[in-house]
């Protein structure tokens, strides 16, 4: 019996698209408090730590432990951005979330962020660049560029300026001007897959769905964001921050922590997961900020 060679390429590209699975990730973005971990009443979070060491022997690390502790209730984690690392947080993470299996720190000053991530689905870092977003005070940026098969992602992860300011100018110059020429170049790769994860002070929701994130690499304008609008944010994403009764600035008030994406990657949801979601200020000693998940595909 003849057969006909168009009729067999068509049925291998049938299959090649059949066989082509969406992989379903689990990222998250948490500020687990400088001074809880070295339980110090100090900093923005000085009220915080204090009601940690009214409730608990060990104070702040005590609850830097419970905060890693209640980690372990949440769906496998693929990939997650701390900001102020200030202990041997890895680790510990790691074992509660043992898909976590490796990670890099970005230090500026006395400021650290980590990236953690599967090295199943993010693979191994090709190159690596860390930059302070802020003149004045110490904002690290870290970018990894991982390759994995045929994918190639940009993991970013920082701490922003309050209100984001200079986020963009800061992004587009030290990217720009870095000799780091594989991420450089990755920035221009139209299959790029981006993640942004991070600390954004952004307490007005000014970043949001209708609100992008754009800065320039070179002269390739960037895009990323998430899939919240304004009101949305302010509703069911305020994650900043832990305040005692009566102070000045209200408890858990404003949004401000976020996962971004290209194009790339579809986010399908972005949350505050409910265990930690609690209203309570003892429900909450856990650090002065709450996690942000997000559900990506790609």
């Amino acid at each position: 019996m003849r057969t006909n060679k168009k009729n067999i390429t068509k049925r291998n590209n049938i299959t090649k698209r059949n066989n082509t699975t969406k992989r379903n990730v689990n990222v998250l973005t948490y500020n687990m408090s400088w001074a809880t971990q070295v339980n110090k009443v100090l900093g923005s979070e000085w009220d915080f730590v204090e009601a940690c060491q009214k409730k608990y022997k060990d104070g702040g690390i005590k609850c830097n432990e419970n905060a890693i502790k209640k980690l372990k209730s949440l769906k496998n984690v693929h990939l997650m951005g701390i900001q102020e690392v200030n202990s041997r947080i890895e680790n510990k993470i790691s074992k509660v979330q043992p898909l976590l299996n490796k990670y890099k720190r970005g230090k500026i000053g006395l400021s650290t962020v980590s990236i953690m991530w599967d090295s199943n689905v993010f693979g191994n870092v090709k190159e690596q660049l860390l930059f302070n977003l802020s003149s004045n005070d110490d904002r690290p940026c870290l970018i990894l560029l991982t390759k994995q098969g045929n994918e190639t992602f940009l993991l970013i992860n920082f701490h922003s300026p309050y209100r984001m300011k200079g986020l963009k100018d800061s992004l587009s110059k030290e990217i720009s001007s870095s000799n780091k020429e594989m991420i450089k170049k990755s920035f221009n790769d139209e299959n790029i897959k981006i993640i942004v994860l991070g600390d954004f002070n952004d307490d007005k929701g000014l970043l949001n769905i209708k609100k992008p994130l754009k800065f320039k690499v070179d002269k390739k304008e960037i895009s990323v964001k998430h899939i919240k609008t304004k009101e949305q944010l302010q509703k069911s994403l305020k994650s900043c921050c832990w305040h005692k009764a009566g102070y000045k600035y209200g408890h858990f008030e404003g949004p401000g922590d976020y996962i971004l994406t290209n194009n790339n990657i579809k986010q399908s949801k972005i949350y505050i997961p409910k265990e930690f979601n609690k209203t309570s200020r003892l429900e909450t000693l856990l650090s002065d900020h709450k996690p942000v998940m997000a559900e990506l595909i790609f």
